[in-house]
């Protein structure tokens, strides 16, 4: 229950990590936390040594200690983003039943989450604008986190389709589509715009969605409409047409 993320991409560095006293992963932490502040504020790119040096009052070469390079930090930083997105927003929702339940804990706690990244910030939005049309790990670990949260979006939608919650005909990859869309939506509309309902037309956008693809109660078994429901309808029932007068 992880967001597919590459390994870093020197091993000289990876070994280095390993070697590090265990009493500099407390100040290793701090700077990851710290990076990530700043990252979410400036963008990844916004994000120096010599600016998070200043803001933890140690000296560059203290925190090269900790990290090879700033392309290094920046990727810990995404790694440290992709750890508390999955234990924000999925994890909670595997808690729950599969199917239906599952998807709709995931993409509320998903709206909740950018809800209170409008402010700070959403590094999985912002990091993708930074990075699309520029090569390297950094791209590369941007895409593996946004592909890696829509396949477990593409999993969710494809369990509710297994339990009869939504309707086998629904286009799986297709609603995953326009279910990000609306996020990309929300970001814009509230970090550019300064929508203040930029939230809760998500939330509606999503429920309709949601509703739309939902199996209705009167094809659950085998498609047939039962009698309640061919009243309503307009479908007759035996004694309504005995109770029709004939023509003459």
């Amino acid at each position: 229950m992880t967001l597919v993320f590459p390994s870093p991409p020197r091993a000289g560095a990876a070994s280095q990590a390993q070697e590090r006293p265990r009493k500099g992963e407390t100040t290793r932490a701090a700077i990851v936390e710290a990076a990530l502040a700043v990252a979410r504020r400036e963008g990844l790119e916004g994000l120096t040594i010599g600016l998070l040096a200043e803001a933890l009052g140690m000296s560059k070469s203290g925190v090269f200690a900790h990290f090879g390079s700033r392309e290094d930090l920046q990727l810990a930083v995404l790694r440290e983003y992709a750890v508390r997105f999955v234990e924000e927003v999925l994890r909670p929702a595997v808690e729950l039943e599969r199917g239906l339940p599952r998807l709709q804990a995931m993409l509320e706690n998903w709206l909740r989450l950018l809800a209170r990244e409008l402010e700070q910030g959403c590094l999985m939005i912002s990091g993708a604008c930074e990075y699309d049309d520029r090569p390297g790990v950094l791209r590369d670990a941007m895409v593996a986190i946004v592909t890696g949260w829509k396949l477990e979006l593409l999993r969710a939608i494809d369990a509710a389709k297994n339990a009869g919650h939504l309707r086998a005909k629904v286009e799986s990859r297709q609603l995953v589509f326009e279910i990000y869309g609306l996020m990309l939506a929300l970001h814009q509309d509230a970090r550019l715009l300064r929508s203040a309902d930029s939230v809760k037309r998500a939330r509606a956008g999503l429920g309709r969605l949601i509703d739309d693809a939902r199996v209705r109660p009167t094809t659950r078994r085998g498609g047939k409409l039962n009698r309640s429901s061919r009243k309503s309808a307009g479908a007759e029932t035996p004694s309504a047409r005995t109770r029709r007068p004939h023509s003459s």
